[in-house]
Order: structure tokens, then C-alpha cells, then sequence
């Protein structure tokens, strides 16, 4: 796990050395232990070394092959480098180091860019040819380590694993997308496809681009799960097969020259990662979980349930490491502001990185249980739109909005948590179109809010349409209406928002965290079940917990489903309000004409008067506003 960053294509390449250090410098944190700089014809790669694998350093980057042809910036891991290599040296390469980095370079040689499809991991890289004087850069199927580029008025391809690193570079300009603001306000991130700059660009995940000297450059996508021809098998033979999928997964998971760990909470995901691992583990496997003084949120006695029953069975193969942490923290906050590089709102960022900061005081690896929701029907919002389409059938539309509005008058709102608010929130979907309940559920702004909050800055971006959930529903592959949303998620919200909020957090801390069920095989075959095997009724992740059923405590198994949240909506209205109060009301989203001042004052009123819970769109303009102060 590293980070990386290159120039390629300058007509000053004598003058870029000075930026490859700074830029260096900036990625100093993903890649602590090793850092190098080299430089073919007119491009320079950049390389900052997390060690995992080959620990003798002779997997030292930037890395080229024995006859100087090509030359790689590699960040990730290769799960299955073993058996390529292999297969490479039948075939006649002769390999130098015993990582993976190198088993990138020579697939490359041998078989072109089209054979770097057979990767299975997680990854970002960046290869020169100098042999067509090419830049290829790749990113791993789910998109799970970041890449970012700009293209410089001479031609020159800026790159890197994060945005602090292009910023070094003098062709850098901070001119700010307000689509791109607008879109992050309404979604607590940025689309993929946007960036909060203008004219920068993330590498897509599960594709390859190719710039040439000329300027011409070609992105192709090289993997999507197909959600349409489903299997013809049985529940019972599915969870069986699954779960054989999952111990390989975490079995490839495990391979690595320095001890793993596992990040435990008292769910299921986590759960089964960890008895997975311990299974599969040559030394005992130290387990992290932190807890909170609200119990409300509290996982440690669910943590330790799963520890002593992984320890009965597998002869105390796990070491328990706990810890009472405080989200509570503005000044984390304002540090992981300016870590992530774009507005980023996902609040459980905070107990994210307080876990990965835990966890890199003994490991350098953890693996971890994300993924799940997205790829087997974890998400509540799956049914609430399954009853939109049963209400479709039972009531008009037109009686669906008045019962809509009388609730919205009747009733306060008391967060996306509580059961009225989401009755409400489900009558307000019902009574909307069809093609636009997911994008109104998924967004945490409204029309009606926007034109009151909006000041001249994002006056001249058009109102949310949602059209990055709009062209994933439209590209879902699935026949099941419920299924679309999850196929939708898989390509926007894991991505987008869990993938981020992970990778960021845990490389703050030079941790490197590996998701067993975001392994492409296992997503291939859950893609491939019919949805009701995943979500039936009130009940979700149903083959995925049929599969684990032996494996699990049942008083895990049985638990409801928690997630890493915060209460949000009380430290507004207490222990943060002082602090809401400076930062929103006299700070640069009111100076630079990007909220009204007055339309911003009533909704922290009304938020704080428990009229109206505004936690998520003033969670928004939080951090917009504090990374605007470190602009």
C-alpha cells in the first residue's frame, strides 16, 4: 500500500524534479517507509512505500524492467500475483524481487494492456512505455484506491493518489466546480466522475486510460459484474458456495510479510471476517474495536461476544484489543477536513479514523467487513423502495401527496433514524415519480431549501438532478427493480463514499485495510443470485447469513444493524453549536456569497429547536466550509 504521483509527457523534464519532491513530500503519510523518484525521457514517476510485501526492498519503486522498456508507480495489493508469476515464468520472465509490483510489469510486457484485466485486487498504477512513448494508468474494479490527474496547458499528465500531491505542481489551479459543490451538498460527497476542482479528474474504477504524446487519451472500462443472467441454484447450494468463496477471499486477504489484524464491531460483517480470518491465520490475530461512552452506539459487549466465540472454536486464536475513544473531537475534524482533499461529509469518518489510528499502533494491515450492504441487500432503503412500488398499486398518487403533506404538518422531524420521520420520509418518496424516488432519498437538500439557501456563488449552478444516480440506475444491468438500486450503489455510493472514507482515514495513519467481500469473485457471483436470496421481507443479507449461520454468535447473527454513526444532530445542538455558530455563520460560506446568511441562521434555528433535524445538510456545510478554510 503506497502512494503515487508522476509527470508525463513535459517539455521541461529537467525542471520537474524539484515538484517530484514535493509532491513526495505530500504523500508522505500513505508511504512511510520508503519513498523513491525516477525518470524516463520526458516522464517522472513518484512512489511512497507502505511495506507489506518483500520487505527486503528489492520491490523498490519506481520500478523498471532489465532492458529499461517500461517503467511502473505501483499503489495496492495483487491477491493473486503468485499464480501470474507463475505462469509468467513458464512462459519465460525472469523476476528480480518476490513482490507483486514487478508481476504487474512483466503481465504488461508480455501480454499488453488488455492482460492487466487478469489483476485481481486492489489498486492504482501508473506505467510508461517508453517503447510508444505511453502513459497507461490503471484503477481496481470497485475503486477502492484513489487516482487523480489534470492535463497541463503544455501537455504535461499530472497524476497522483491524492489531490494535496497535484497541487505542488505549478500548472495547478484552484479554480472551484460549483456543480461539483452542489452535487456534494446534496450527496455529503463528490461523484467520481466530478472533482471539487475544475479540469481534474479521477480515474474511473475498473478502468484503464491511455494517453499518447500527442494528446490524445482513451479511457475503457475493463470489468462490470453482470446483474442480469442470474444462476440456476438453490438458496441452501448458494450459501454453500458462498461461502467457500469467502474463505478463499480472506484466505488471499491474509498474504502479506507482516502480521493482519481485523477491524471487529458487533455486526455481522465484521464478525465473519473475523472468524474467516482466524480460520486462515498461522499466528494469533489481534482484533480492534473501540467503544463510546454513549451505549446508545457502544459495540464492545457484541465485539466481545464474537471473540469468545471465535476463541471456543478456534482454540484462542484472537487477541482482543478495545479502546474508549471520543468522537467528539472538532479538531479531528478539522484535520480529516483537509486529509480527504474534497468536501467530504460522511461523519462516521470520525470513528473511522480514531479506529485506524488505534489499529496502526501494532498492525500495518487489518481487514475489514465493508462491502456487505452493497453487494448483498443490506440496505434499508432497498425495501423502503420495494413499498413505494406496493403503494403504487394500492393508492393513487395524488392521495399518496396529500398523506405525504398532512404527515410533514402533523408531525416533526426527529432524524432518518426515528420511526415517524421515516414513515415520513417514506410517503414523501411514494407520492414522487418513479424515475426520481432514489435520487430524492439519497439526497440530504430539497428544491425548496436550495432556493432559500443558496447564495450568488451557487446561484449559477442549476438545482441537484442527481445525474450521476440517474446514469447508474440507467446502466444497471439487473431485470429486479428493487436489485437496480443496489447495482446503483455498487457503482456510486460504495465508491463514492465508503471506499473514500476508509482509504483516506486508514492512510492517514500508513494502515492498509483489505475488504474480503469486496473480492471480485465473490461480487461476481452475488451479482449473479437472485435478489430475494439477498433481500426477502424485513429480512437482508439472507444468503450471506445463511452461509455464515455456524460461523457467527447468534446473538450477533440476530442483532440489528447498527452501522458506525454518530449522533450528529445533538453535538450540533450541544457540545458543537459554539463552534457551528463561527465556522458557518462567520466564516468563507458566507463571505464568499456561497450561502445566505439569513436562510442559514433559520435552519440551525429550527434545527436546534427540534422543529426540523437539518443534521445531514448542515453536516454538508460544515466541512464544504472547513475545507474551504484550508483552500
Amino acid at each position: 500500500m503506497c502512494g503515487i504521483g508522476g509527470i508525463y509527457n513535459s517539455t521541461t523534464p529537467d525542471r520537474e524534479l524539484a515538484c517530484a519532491n514535493a509532491m513526495q513530500q505530500k504523500l508522505f503519510r500513505r508511504g512511510p517507509d520508503a519513498g523513491g523518484i525516477k525518470t524516463q525521457g520526458n516522464t517522472t514517476f513518484i512512489h511512497r512505500r507502505l511495506a507489506i510485501l518483500d520487505l527486503a526492498s528489492r520491490s523498490h519503486q519506481p520500478m523498471s524492467d532489465a532492458n529499461d522498456l517500461c517503467m511502473i508507480s505501483f499503489n495496492g495489493e495483487i491477491y493473486n500475483y503468485r499464480e501470474l508469476k507463475e505462469e509468467l515464468e513458464a512462459a519465460g520472465a525472469v523476476f528480480k524481487t518476490s513482490g507483486d509490483t514487478e508481476v504487474i510489469l512483466q503481465l504488461y510486457l508480455s501480454g499488453g494492456v488488455s492482460a492487466l484485466a487478469r489483476l485481481d485486487g486492489m489498486f492504482a498504477f501508473a506505467i510508461y512505455d517508453r517503447r510508444s512513448d505511453q502513459l497507461i494508468l490503471m484503477r481496481d474494479p470497485l475503486g477502492k484506491k484513489p487516482l487523480y490527474y489534470f492535463v497541463a496547458p503544455d501537455g504535461a499528465v499530472v497524476f497522483a493518489s491524492t489531490l494535496q500531491a497535484l497541487k505542488v505542481h505549478r500548472a495547478w489551479k484552484n479554480d472551484l466546480d460549483e456543480e461539483a459543490i452542489r452535487d456534494f451538498l446534496a450527496l455529503s460527497y463528490i461523484p467520481h466522475d466530478q472533482c471539487v476542482y475544475k479540469n481534474v479528474f479521477q480515474l474511473p474504477p475498473a478502468s484503464w486510460m491511455i494517453f499518447d504524446a500527442s494528446g490524445k487519451a482513451e479511457c475503457q472500462r475493463y470489468w462490470r459484474p453482470d446483474h442480469q443472467e442470474k444462476l440456476d441454484i438453490s438458496f441452501e447450494d448458494a450459501a454453500h458456495v458462498l461461502l467457500k468463496k469467502l474463505h478463499n477471499a480472506v484466505r488471499k486477504r491474509l498474504i502479506a510479510d507482516v502480521p493482519c489484524g481485523v477491524f471487529l464491531s458487533g455486526g455481522v460483517d465484521s464478525a465473519a471476517t473475523a472468524m474467516l480470518a482466524s480460520m486462515h491465520s498461522t499466528q494469533t490475530l489481534h482484533a480492534f474495536t473501540i467503544g463510546f461512552n454513549e451505549s446508545k452506539y457502544d459495540e464492545r459487549a457484541l465485539a466481545a461476544v464474537t471473540v469468545d466465540f471465535i476463541n471456543r472454536r478456534q482454540a484462542g486464536s484472537i487477541l482482543h484489543r478495545t479502546r474508549v475513544v471520543d468522537c467528539r473531537s472538532f479538531e479531528l475534524l478539522q484535520e480529516l477536513a483537509a486529509v480527504y482533499g474534497e468536501p467530504f461529509a460522511d461523519f462516521s469518518l470520525l470513528p473511522t479514523a480514531l479506529l485506524s489510528q488505534f489499529a496502526a499502533g501494532e498492525r500495518k494491515v487489518v481487514l475489514s467487513g465493508d462491502g456487505a450492504d452493497e453487494i448483498f441487500g443490506g440496505y434499508h432503503r432497498y425495501r423502503a423502495m420495494r413499498c413505494c412500488a406496493m403503494l403504487d398499486a394500492a393508492l393513487p398518487r395524488s392521495v399518496r401527496r396529500v398523506l405525504a403533506g398532512t404527515a410533514q404538518r402533523i408531525f416533526p422531524d426527529r432524524g432518518k433514524r426515528s420511526g415517524v420521520s421515516q414513515l415520513m420520509r417514506l410517503l414523501r418518496l411514494s407520492a414522487a415519480p418513479e424515475h426520481l424516488r432514489y435520487i430524492l432519498l439519497m439526497s440530504k437538500t430539497t428544491r425548496e431549501l436550495e432556493s432559500r439557501l443558496w447564495g450568488e456563488r451557487l446561484q449559477t449552478a442549476d438545482s441537484f438532478t442527481g445525474k450521476n444516480l440517474a446514469k447508474a440506475l440507467l446502466a444497471a444491468t439487473t431485470c429486479d427493480p428493487a436489485e437496480r438500486y443496489a447495482e446503483c450503489d455498487l457503482h456510486t455510493y460504495l465508491p463514492d463514499d465508503i471506499l473514500v472514507k476508509v482509504d483516506r482515514a486508514s492512510m492517514h495513519y500508513a494502515l492498509e485495510v483489505r475488504s474480503p467481500f469486496l473480492d471480485k469473485d465473490v461480487v461476481e457471483f452475488a451479482a449473479r443470485l437472485p435478489f430475494e436470496f439477498k433481500q426477502k421481507g424485513c429480512c437482508r443479507k439472507r444468503v450471506l447469513k445463511s452461509a455464515l449461520k455456524d460461523l457467527i454468535a447468534p446473538a450477533v447473527a440476530d442483532g440489528a444493524k447498527r452501522g458506525f454513526a454518530v449522533p450528529l444532530g445533538e453535538w450540533f445542538r450541544d457540545q458543537w453549536k459554539s463552534q457551528l455558530q463561527t465556522h458557518l455563520l462567520e466564516g468563507k460560506l458566507i463571505s464568499a456569497n456561497w450561502i445566505d446568511k439569513t436562510a442559514l441562521t433559520r435552519l440551525l434555528e429550527a434545527h436546534n429547536s427540534y422543529r426540523r433535524d437539518h443534521s445531514e445538510l448542515i453536516g454538508n456545510l460544515l466541512m464544504l466550509e472547513l475545507f474551504l478554510e484550508n483552500e
